[in-house]
């Protein structure tokens, strides 16, 4: 028994090493990612929840074990607008750097008191997985540079950690939607095809008739079916190319962001904040150098962060003024902005791919020294000592 044991805890740490090794970012890179993160939410697609306010109370129907059953209806419109006011102060701490680890809590607790409400009418959004990101950052140290009040630093590697726990939660994700697909969509029948049911409800019951959505119905049912199962090999493939190597996480991140760019296509799922899962795995040193240089060449940091500054607050004053429709901003702008999300994603990935692996400011698990070995494999039975029998 003890054998055993011994043999499936140096299984457990060979695969935790592995996964390590090839998610692995620089803190430079990650605190320029910060700041992307910080202005996509802020310019692009910012989460609102003062509209539920305005929703017919007989609509209330929270899922069990919902933060939303602590109510008997939905609260009034000034309890959802602090939900927003939260959620915009913590998207700023978390893009200028104020004590970007609390502003990345506070962000995450009011956007998911919000979507325990939103969660209320019976749809669960497929793109909460970004939330799981934020929850890793916040045992990270993408706070400590590019900061007006940066985060106190933790040790390196619970920055691998967090990045090594996201990439599994991605994995996982991805599994779990795959695996259903697998049981409907591989049927070896070419009179059914799950796509094109995506498609034509998606055109008939919600009105997604941009771009090329019309012409899936033209489509052979040849491709239509190995449109299929090529879905599914894509969702149930993540967890091998991560155990494989850095270029091969990479490789898979460059073919998902061509998935998602294919769904904005043919079906009109945008799915925007899907690409910052894939985009914090890409080396952003490079940017991180333009903007040290940039601030010391021009020696205006304060003035700089001013004008930032008042970019935000005229965001955010827009943000308030504008109608809130149940739906948010029309659908085809939303279609048509995550066709460009998508592509420059593309972009950035195939970059970061064609340069060749990024020499990371971590140690790395295999190439670190025996002490530094044996610190991240203490850090790995620490925090999984709890499953031991």
């Amino acid at each position: 028994m003890k054998a055993l044991l011994t043999w499936t805890e140096s299984i457990h740490i060979l695969l935790w090493s592995r996964i390590f090794n090839t998610t692995q970012l620089g803190i430079k890179s990650l605190c320029a990612f910060r700041i992307i993160f910080g202005l996509f939410f802020i310019f692009v697609n910012t989460p609102n929840f003062a509209w539920i306010a305005s929703v017919p109370k007989a609509l209330f129907s929270p899922p069990p074990l919902c933060l939303s059953n602590l109510f008997n209806s939905f609260p009034n419109t000034v309890f959802f607008q602090s939900i927003d006011i939260i959620i915009l102060l913590g998207l700023i701490s978390i893009t200028l750097g104020i004590k970007a680890r609390i502003g990345s809590i506070f962000f995450l607790a009011a956007c998911l008191l919000g979507l325990s409400f939103q969660y209320s009418f019976g749809k669960v959004d497929h793109e909460n997985l970004i939330y799981a990101l934020l929850l890793c950052m916040t045992f990270s140290n993408w706070g400590c540079d590019l900061a007006l009040w940066p985060d106190k630093a933790l040790k390196t590697e619970w920055t691998n950690m967090a990045l090594a726990v996201l990439s599994v939660f991605i994995c996982f994700a991805m599994f779990t939607a795959g695996a259903g697909k697998a049981l409907a969509w591989v049927d070896f029948d070419l009179s059914t095809n799950g796509f094109l049911g995506w498609s034509q409800r998606g055109i008939s019951d919600q009105g997604r008739n941009y771009l090329l959505s019309t012409y899936v119905a033209s489509f052979p049912p040849l491709l239509l079916e190995s449109m299929d199962y090529a879905a599914v090999i894509f969702e149930l493939s993540p967890i091998f190319f991560l155990l494989h190597s850095k270029r091969a996480w990479r490789l898979w991140l460059l073919i998902a962001c061509f998935f998602h760019l294919g769904n904005t296509l043919f079906l009109n799922i945008p799915f925007m904040s899907q690409s910052l899962l894939y985009l914090i795995f890409v080396d952003f040193s490079w940017l991180y150098k333009k903007i040290t240089k940039f601030f010391s060449v021009n020696k205006l940091k304060p003035v700089i962060f001013s004008c930032v500054a008042i970019i935000i607050a005229l965001r955010i004053t827009f943000y308030f003024l504008q109608p809130s429709p149940l739906y948010g901003e029309s659908y085809s702008a939303k279609v048509n902005m995550g066709l460009v999300v998508w592509i420059v994603a593309i972009f950035v990935i195939l970059k970061s791919l064609l340069k060749g692996d990024p020499k990371s400011d971590s140690p790395s698990f295999q190439s670190s020294t025996p002490g530094q070995q044996q610190l991240t494999k203490g850090l790995i039975q620490r925090n999984w000592a709890q499953y031991r029998i």
